[in-house]
C-alpha cells in the first residue's frame, strides 16, 4: 500500500502580478516567484527487508544464530534425547576433530539451506532461554528432541522423524527455495541444497518443485515438526508442513 508523504514536493516558480497562469509573460510585467506543489511518483515504504520481519516474529529469550547457509554440526545426549547444534558456523575438520565425551555422540554436520535461524526455545522449555553449554571448547545451543521415527516408505527414500523444536527461519527475497510437495501439505528445504535434489527417491505422492520469492520469507515451523531426512553423502531435509507465500 502506497504510503502518504510526511511533506509535498515544493518548487518556486515565477507568476506575474495580476494575471492568471494561463496568460503569457509581457515585456514590463512585474512577476513574484511562488511556491508550486509538484506531484511526484508514491514512495512503497511498506517493504520489510528479511532481518526485520525475522525480528518481529522473534520471541524473548530466543537464540538467532550466527551465519547465513553455512555448515552447522549436530550432536545428540543419549542420556536425555536431545539435541545440541553448533551456535556458529564450522569446517569439515572441525566435525572430524570434535571430542566428545559420553554420553554425547556425533550427529552429524549440514549446510542450512535458509538466509536466517532462530530458535525460540529449547525443547519442553517455553518461555525460557534457549539452552546453551560449552561442548569441547565451543558453544552448542538446545535445538531439537527427535520423537517417533518411520523407516523410508520406498527404498532409498527419507526417514521420516517428527521434531520438538521451535524453529524460526528465514529466506531473502530473490532466492529460489525448494518445496517438497505431498498430499497433506508442503515441506520447505532446511538442510542441504539443491544440487543433487534430482537424484532423491521421494515419498511415495511427492514432488519437488522451486519457488521464486519476491519478498522476504519468514516460516515459524509447526511443532511438532515433521521432517524428512536423506542420510548419505550430503545431508538433505525438508521440513512443515508450511504455508506457501504469495508469489
Amino acid at each position: 500500500m502506497p504510503v502518504p508523504r510526511l511533506y509535498p514536493c515544493v518548487a518556486e516558480i515565477p507568476a506575474a502580478i495580476g494575471k492568471t497562469q494561463t496568460e503569457h509573460f509581457n515585456s514590463g510585467d512585474e512577476y513574484i516567484y511562488w511556491p508550486s506543489q509538484t506531484e511526484t511518483a508514491p514512495v512503497n515504504t511498506s517493504a520489510k527487508t528479511l532481518d526485520e520481519t525475522m525480528r518481529e516474529n522473534f520471541r524473548e529469550g530466543g537464540f538467532t544464530v550466527v551465519g547465513e547457509r553455512e555448515l552447522y554440526m549436530e550432536v545428540m545426549d543419549t542420556a536425555t534425547g536431545l539435541v545440541w547444534m553448533s551456535a556458529a558456523p564450522v569446517q569439515p575438520a572441525d566435525f572430524e576433530a570434535l571430542a566428545l565425551d559420553d554420553p554425547l555422540v556425533k550427529l552429524g554436520i549440514g549446510r542450512a539451506a535458509m538466509d536466517r535461524a532462530a530458535f525460540h526455545y529449547s525443547p519442553g522449555a517455553s518461555g525460557k532461554p534457549v539452552r546453551e553449554r560449552i561442548i569441547d571448547g565451543r558453544l552448542f545451543i538446545n535445538v531439537a528432541a527427535p520423537q517417533a521415527q518411520k523407516p523410508p516408505v520406498v527404498p532409498g527414500g527419507p526417514i521420516e522423524i517428527s521434531v520438538d523444536k521451535a524453529h524460526l527461519i528465514g529466506f531473502a527475497a530473490g532466492r529460489t527455495v525448494a518445496i517438497l510437495s505431498l498430499p497433506e501439505g508442503d515441506f520447505v528445504e532446511v538442510v542441504g541444497d539443491a544440487g543433487a535434489d534430482d537424484t532423491l527417491i521421494l515419498p511415495e505422492g511427492a514432488r519437488l518443485r522451486r519457488i521464486d520469492l519476491g519478498q522476504p520469507w519468514v516460516v515459524s515451523l509447526p511443532n511438532p515438526t515433521r521432517t524428512f531426512f536423506w542420510f548419505g553423502q550430503q545431508l538433505r531435509s525438508f521440513q512443515g508442513p508450511v504455508t506457501l507465500p504469495e508469489l
